[in-house]
């Protein structure tokens, strides 16, 4: 029997390496049993079922209300005391607008462990989520979409302070419509200060957030078309309408973008300012409401607060460039690569047959998932860090409970949570992981997250398989951290383990060790 004849989508089981695959990718692993029971449901029950799970988990918040975090900074005279305690997760809860008093001004100054607690404090909720979250296949979207429409605290402190809200924003959206999720990141502040939105105006634009929007959020870098000298001289597609963009087009959006900023406490005119409410705002006086060119359409003068930016962004939803560029991206990440081209078919079919629809993306996620290709083995990416800490803690039934020592391990290992400095995004491509250095600390850090020698939580099973034959230990480990395939790893550690004349009953810390040898193995880079 063929791989697709071991995979049906209906209502008939999954064969238990499949299901294995599809938790590995669809979701951050499996749990002990998960594959099982996915095994036995059939993988289009699994995915409905997760579609169906609320966005809000209270385990999730009960959790995080609990936790506590340390922040230290030494005094500063005349500006701040001494502060050494471990805080609760309190910035989580704020409004953007009590989140942008922690960005520091001249008048305001603010001790940079509090600039950056909201990132701390975001990064291990995130964590957390990814690893305990009951909607898995929601997670997976929202981490995608945060990369998609990538931003970067090493920008500036204001995208720090803003990061919050911008998640929050992205949550909301990430399983809804393209077009309001375009329009929620566009108007975010910690898009319109990263790519320096904020202080576009009429007369001056900026074509950062234009050059990104076109090229990274919505049509993509192939339909660039360098070569055209004019917008008139670009390709038409089969519905008639530019299949690429040019310089003119970046240009006109930018013009369409001036006036959307951020409230800040800028002067108007005279007397009159913004208020310092760090939330977004449309000031008309900085708006070019001159005529433009976009995509061959013409966006009439004096048309309106917003009416031009939400024209670009309506005339780049519908774009069958779209379409193609963000599927073929959502099709990387959930299924695998080379990206099928059947898999893609189906997805851009179902982006572009639900514009309107308020679950575009759940549909179109929905028909990435209807296929064999999902759990084919030949397919899949190397695990970024987040993904294999996420997969390792949940195999291990790990109770993380994420801190900055783990943070800054996943750093080394080559992932900085909002912390990549290009609007492209934290790459997928295994060259940014698989080096020597990024490969010896994301060893350390997985050997020490199963010793909880990074302090994010000791798990229950070693304390169950201790007293077991080794191979009977390294056989469940292996199993729960590869599936089916893990056999081999099993005996190879168990071999080594005994050569090396360690206990043939291994103690709870050392079935801990044994879990972390698993853990290196190269199956488990993979999903």
């Amino acid at each position: 029997m063929g791989f697709a004849g071991r995979l049906s989508l209906a209502t008939s089981a999954l064969a238990a390496d499949a299901a294995h695959r599809v938790l590995a990718r669809a979701a951050y692993g499996a749990r002990p049993g998960e594959a099982e029971t996915l095994a036995r449901a059939g993988l289009a029950a699994w995915v409905e079922q997760q579609l169906a799970l609320p966005a809000e988990e209270p385990a999730i918040e009960a959790r995080l209300a609990a936790m506590r975090l340390p922040i230290r900074y030494a005094a500063s005279e005349g500006r701040w005391p001494t502060l050494e305690e471990d805080r609760p997760l309190t910035r989580l809860a704020m409004s953007q607008g009590e989140n942008f008093r922690f960005s520091p001004r001249m008048d305001r100054p603010v001790p940079s462990p509090e600039v950056e607690r909201g990132r701390i404090e975001l990064v291990v909720a995130s964590l957390l989520r990814r690893t305990e979250a009951e909607a898995q296949l929601r997670e997976r979207l929202v981490e995608f979409w945060l990369d998609h429409f990538s931003v970067s605290t090493l920008a500036s402190h204001q995208v720090s302070v803003s990061l919050i809200d911008y998640d929050r924003r992205i949550r909301a959206h990430a399983l809804g419509n393209f077009r309001a999720l375009l329009e929620v990141t566009a108007t975010a502040p910690a898009m319109l200060y990263f790519l320096n939105n904020n202080s576009s105006r009429a007369g001056a634009p900026n074509e950062n957030y234009a050059r990104e929007l076109l090229e990274l959020h919505t049509l993509g870098r192939p339909a660039y078309v360098g070569a055209a000298r004019s917008a008139r001289d670009v390709p038409r597609d089969a519905e008639g309408r530019p299949a690429g963009y040019v310089d003119a087009d970046v240009w006109e959006a930018a013009r369409a973008f001036t006036g959307w900023t951020v409230a800040a406490g800028q002067g108007l005119d005279g007397a009159r300012r913004l208020p310092d409410s760090g939330e977004f705002a449309f000031v008309e006086p900085w708006h070019d409401q001159y005529q433009k060119l976009f995509l061959g359409r013409q966006l009439d003068p004096f048309a309106g607060a917003m009416a031009h930016g939400r024209a670009v962004l309506d005339i780049l939803a519908e774009h069958p460039a779209t379409a193609r560029f963000v599927c073929a991206k959502l099709v990387r990440w959930l299924v695998g690569e080379p990206v099928p081209e059947a898999v893609l078919a189906r997805a851009v079919a179902a982006f572009r047959g639900n514009l309107a629809a308020p679950d575009q993306i759940a549909r179109t996620v929905r028909a990435i998932l209807a296929g064999p290709e999902i759990a084919d083995p030949r397919l899949g990416r190397m695990r970024r860090p987040v993904d294999a800490v996420a997969a390792a803690a949940r195999a291990y039934r790990i109770p993380i409970a994420p801190n900055p020592q783990l943070i800054g391990q996943l750093a080394a290992a080559g992932q900085a949570p909002f912390g990549w400095p290009a609007p492209d995004g934290q790459p997928l491509d295994a060259t940014q992981y698989d080096g020597a250095g990024a490969l010896r600390a994301r060893w350390t850090m997985l050997l020490g997250l199963a010793r909880n020698g990074l302090g994010t939580g000791a798990s229950p099973l070693f304390e169950e398989l201790a007293g077991q034959p080794v191979a009977a230990a390294t056989a469940r480990l292996a199993r729960l951290a590869l599936g089916p395939a893990g056999g081999p790893v099993g005996q190879t550690v168990a071999g080594v383990w005994t050569a090396a004349g360690r206990p043939e009953r291994p103690g709870a810390k050392d079935v801990a060790e044994l879990a972390g040898w698993v853990l290196t193995a190269p199956g488990f880079q993979r999903a």
